[in-house]
């Protein structure tokens, strides 16, 4: 028993040992086109897509009917959570199936907590509750802080620290009267405990990082301009509010390597602002316009989006200078992102061999080859993980497998012992 006990010990060390983080997926969502003004109603769906960055490339895995936009993507394990404007909708990260969906008028960005699902809302209008805890899993409501608790407009992002919540406070929809303020929210007493104001130059926050102890918030002002505060969340505290670009209001920005990488739409480039000196220190030539952006820490790059907002849409890999490393086509008004990040080992005899496919997406037929010289069975599921058909091949050769009958959707190919390989019916 005791030797039975060092050999499992053993083994685990060994694979921890072997052990690594990769990104198995950057999860896209793209808010698609809403004809607003022309009375045209939803032109292009809200999408979610999955970019490969072993393979580099880009899938439309689910289409959201209903919402007219899309504006938070998280993920909680192998579970993704979606914010599309009155709904928030759940999918599984490996087949993208839906597992869930409750209405929420007016959300707006999405946080975990344990099992709780934090949600900040806002509206044209006005609503009658501006942040709200679900349970993550049944998506029942728990509790909420309404206006008379203190929090009396809409608010942007959220970050949690322990078991406190912080809140970018906006006023985003009434665009006369913006404000610049961070709520507080102690998530075991469920009290909004203060406001900290960001000043003149601090108004309308739309993304928060927080880093050693220090919350810092991107603020798009007025829409002329841009600015970065800096919070002491040990007392709560305002350090500074800098500005940081003119002309540059709805700027995408990002936390990466010490510095917080915003777009400076005066020169239609990204530029960089070092925390440690709170000072913007260069404008990276040559970068693209985005529309959205996220850090890979794993791999040392950038992801970023461009759009023209109603017919095409595009995802880059960008170097940390702000270069394009690499680009393909995704979805249009493709912005929100999240890594999925996920442990693999690299035990001896571990298979890293792959099924190869094309094209990608595809209407009628799929080419597809596996390094195997014996038989092997080769399944094809849906979104769902439902067994559509089975395929028996010597893998000598590339195989045509025929999907004109298929409906349209996200589709796998998987045989036992080879990494599978996604594709999309059109």
């Amino acid at each position: 028993m005791y030797r039975s006990f060092l050999s499992c010990a053993a083994l685990a060390s060994a694979i921890l040992l072997h052990a690594q983080q990769q990104v198995h997926q950057v999860i896209v969502l793209s808010e698609g086109y809403y004809d607003y003004f022309n009375g045209g109603g939803q032109l292009v769906p809200v999408t979610l897509g999955s970019y490969d960055p072993e393979t580099g490339t880009y899938e439309t895995v689910a289409t959201l009917t209903g919402p007219r936009f899309g504006s938070d993507v998280i993920l909680d394990g192998t579970v993704v959570y979606v914010a599309a404007d009155d709904r928030i909708v759940r999918f599984d990260a490996d087949n993208y199936a839906e597992t869930g969906m409750v209405l929420v008028q007016g959300v707006r960005k999405l946080a975990i907590w344990g099992d709780k699902l934090l949600i900040t809302r806002g509206e044209l209008g006005g609503l009658d509750h501006y942040f709200e805890v679900r349970d993550k899993t049944t998506f029942d409501l728990l509790w909420s802080i309404n206006p008379a608790d203190g929090l009396t407009m809409s608010a942007e992002d959220v970050v949690v620290v322990g078991d406190m919540a912080y809140l970018a406070v906006n006023n985003a929809f009434d665009w006369a009267n913006l404000a610049g303020r961070v709520g507080v929210v102690d998530l075991l007493a469920q009290t909004y405990t203060s406001e900290i104001d960001l000043g003149a130059n601090g108004l309308n926050p739309e993304k928060l990082f927080v880093v050693d102890g220090v919350l810092h918030t991107f603020n798009n002002k007025d829409f002329s301009g841009s600015s970065i505060s800096s919070i002491e969340l040990a007392g709560a505290a305002l350090n500074y509010t800098n500005d940081v670009a003119s002309n540059s209001g709805c700027a995408a920005s990002a936390y990466a390597d010490e510095k917080i990488y915003f777009m400076e739409y005066s020169q239609n480039e990204l530029a960089r602002y070092d925390i440690a000196t709170a000072s913007v220190i260069d404008t990276l030539s040559g970068s693209p316009a985005v529309y959205g952006l996220t850090e890979d820490p794993i791999n040392g790059v950038l992801y970023a989006t461009t759009t023209d907002f109603f017919s095409t849409g595009e995802f880059h890999v960008l170097g940390m200078d702000g270069q394009v490393q690499s680009t393909v086509p995704a979805a249009v008004s493709a912005g929100n992102m999240v890594l999925d990040i996920r442990l693999s080992t690299s035990l001896p005899g571990a298979s890293t061999q792959r099924i190869t496919l094309y094209p990608n997406p595809a209407t009628e037929e799929v080419f597809f080859s596996i390094p195997s010289a014996g038989p092997v069975n080769v399944d094809l599921l849906d979104a769902t993980g439902r067994l559509v058909r089975s395929v028996a091949t010597l893998c000598t050769t590339t195989q045509r497998l025929a999907i004109g009958d298929l409906s349209p959707g996200c589709y796998t190919l998987r045989a036992a012992g080879f990494v599978p390989a996604r594709f999309t019916k059109q």
